[in-house]
């Protein structure tokens, strides 16, 4: 199973990107003629979690950047300045109830990619319920390329990166005594038109639930 790189290099996300396109596309690339001018790419990842029962945790992380280059593109494709954009967002929740049944727990993630050309996506997900305590967990990552002056013949093309061998699993430890929730989200873009923004929000009631939510916004 591939696997994004660990890196925020431009030109190394890049070349993963490139190194899951078919060969078709990389042809068709090669004998296209692009290097327009900017076109802005608009994303947004962000998720949320929920947990119900007397102690509860309820926990995210979202993070989201971009970049827009004039670097040329890998494998001989040509000159044009590009966009990428790269980010990720876990959420968890766990929870206790003394009264069995009494104990609940979800977490989900998402994202949307507006003008880009390539959309690759990971996503994972895990959830359980015994008697007394549930727990969820919700993972997601991205890597968007978008070649200005060139657009795939048949629309953005999407690949989704077989995630069967790693099913993201709650935390272990049970919630300790109380009522919990954190959320942080961060957004970077780096270019000559550039936006980010972020919300987040964390709620809990004693003895109840915890929640929280957040999402990161960059144009380039």
């Amino acid at each position: 199973m591939s696997s994004p790189p660990n890196t925020e290099s431009p030109a190394a996300l890049v070349n993963f990107v490139f190194r899951q396109l078919p060969d078709e596309v990389v042809n068709e690339l090669k004998d296209a003629l692009h290097g327009g001018p900017h076109e802005a790419v608009i994303s947004v990842i962000g998720g949320s979690a929920v947990a119900a029962g007397q102690d509860t945790v309820a926990t995210g992380l979202v993070q989201n950047l971009a970049e827009d280059s004039s670097l040329p593109l890998p494998h001989g494709v040509g000159k044009g300045g590009y966009s990428i954009m790269v980010g990720d967002a876990t959420f968890e929740a766990s929870a206790q109830s003394p009264e069995a049944g009494g104990a609940d727990a979800a977490a989900n993630t998402f994202m949307t990619v507006s003008n880009a050309d390539f959309i690759i996506k990971f996503e994972s997900s895990d959830a359980s319920r015994q008697a007394n305590d549930a727990s969820a967990s919700s993972e997601l990552s991205y890597i968007a390329l978008n070649i200005n002056g060139w657009s795939p013949a048949g629309g953005p093309v999407v690949i989704e990166l077989d995630q069967s061998g790693h099913q993201v699993r709650p935390h272990e430890h049970q919630p300790s005594d109380g009522n919990y929730a954190a959320v942080i989200a961060t957004a970077e873009a780096h270019g000559a038109d550039i936006a980010t923004a972020t919300q987040t929000d964390a709620l809990t009631v004693v003895n109840q639930f915890s929640f929280v939510d957040g999402i990161a916004v960059v144009m380039v």
